[in-house]
């Protein structure tokens, strides 16, 4: 089997093409990372908790927290603790991330458009239904599931 035959390899290898699209594309920005954090919270229709981000972006609480004191400390979001449960921290987007949202939003599809420009219309669709299902697969099936985090070690559930 050669490498190119591994499709946990392709599939990391897209996604690293992808992030570095993104983040090329917003580099001029004052943080230079965890765009898609604040793209996921402004898409939401209810404000997130930390919590709720790790599950969200499938990542670690710990890894949550990180992130969330870069993009506090950088002016982006802010944390506000919620009113029943003082345990729960939720996440709020500051002007300064709604003033960078459209671009972010901007990166992101130009982006989408870049990594699939090498298909057709049809050829494309077909992607994206595929690679929904079989993550719809993986997401309905925790059995195979294995939860790993940024360093690709598995997490505990």
């Amino acid at each position: 089997m050669s490498h190119e035959q591994v499709i946990g390899n392709l599939f990391m290898d897209l996604s690293k093409d992808y992030v570095a699209q993104v983040t090329d594309r917003l580099s001029h920005l004052d943080i230079e990372r965890h765009f898609y954090a604040l793209y996921v919270l402004d898409q939401s229709t209810e404000t997130l908790t930390q919590s709720k981000l790790a599950e969200e972006l499938q990542v670690d609480k710990v890894a949550v927290v990180r992130l969330v004191d870069y993009l506090t400390e950088a002016g982006y979001v802010r944390r506000q603790v919620d009113k029943q449960d003082r345990r729960k921290q939720h996440v709020m987007l500051l002007p300064k991330a709604e003033e960078v949202l459209p671009e972010i939003r901007e990166a992101f599809s130009e982006a989408n458009q870049s990594i699939l420009n090498v298909l057709d219309e049809s050829e494309r669709k077909d992607f994206i239904r595929l690679a929904a299902k079989i993550r719809g697969f993986y997401e309905e099936n925790p059995m195979n599931h294995v939860k790993v985090n940024m360093n690709y070690k598995r997490v505990k559930a």
